[in-house]
């Protein structure tokens, strides 16, 4: 999925919602009225102009089209930090984990209430994020085998409609060691000492931990 793409898709949405209310509108240039080519004279058209289509319908399909898009635009976004964080990882204008393009960075303490980078419904647990580019290479997510008395750790993996495709983790219940996240075209072969393939239906993906005690509220 490229931004361009779920951009030019929201701009035709937007635009065909101006064309339809345009129609009514005896100010619009000729060039516009090119959209409604039917007049009176046509037979059975009772002196009514035809119409590109509904404005309600258009405004519902904008919308719609809208919502579907917007995670895409969200994501596609953030992955401005694979530049600002291109010396390494570490926190995103100092607040949010980050890091280059295929490399996640890891918060030591708990997230500021100031952020605003994401929801935080919970403030007890350790943030890790990344984001991949599995149209590049597969990455490699390594996980702790085990986790100590009272702790728990877990990670989900998103593609770029924030869709959680996996979720692995001790609080999962599925064993630790290394996995392999890849994009839709990978057609390879689980390399040896890997837990699992973990297929991804788009090329970006976000992954984010969160570990903290169960003694913990969250």
């Amino acid at each position: 999925m490229r931004t361009t793409s779920v951009l030019a898709i929201l701009a035709l949405a937007v635009a065909a919602t101006g064309v339809a209310a345009a129609q009514t509108n005896p100010l619009v240039p000729y060039t516009a009225r090119a959209f409604t080519p039917a007049h009176s004279d046509l037979a059975r058209s009772a002196g009514v102009p035809a119409q590109l289509a509904n404005k309600e319908y258009v405004e519902a399909l904008a919308r719609i089209v809208y919502y579907w898009g917007y995670p895409a635009i969200d994501v596609m976004t953030r992955t401005s930090q694979w530049e600002l964080m291109k010396d390494g990882p570490g926190a995103v204008v100092g607040v949010f984990p980050g890091g280059p393009v295929n490399t996640s960075g890891c918060l030591s303490d708990y997230m500021s209430p100031t952020q605003r980078m994401v929801v935080t419904p919970n403030n007890d647990t350790i943030y890790m994020s990344g984001f991949a580019d599995l149209g590049r290479e597969p990455v490699v997510v390594q996980t702790p085998t085990n986790a100590p008395k009272g702790h728990y750790w877990t990670i989900q993996m998103a593609d770029v409609f924030t869709n959680v495709i996996h979720q692995i983790g001790s609080a999962a219940g599925t064993p630790g060691g290394k996995h392999l996240p890849v994009g839709p075209g990978w057609n390879g072969q689980k390399p040896d000492g890997f837990i699992d393939v973990l297929q991804m239906p788009t090329n970006v993906a976000w992954a984010q931990l969160r570990g903290t005690h169960t003694g913990s509220q969250s």
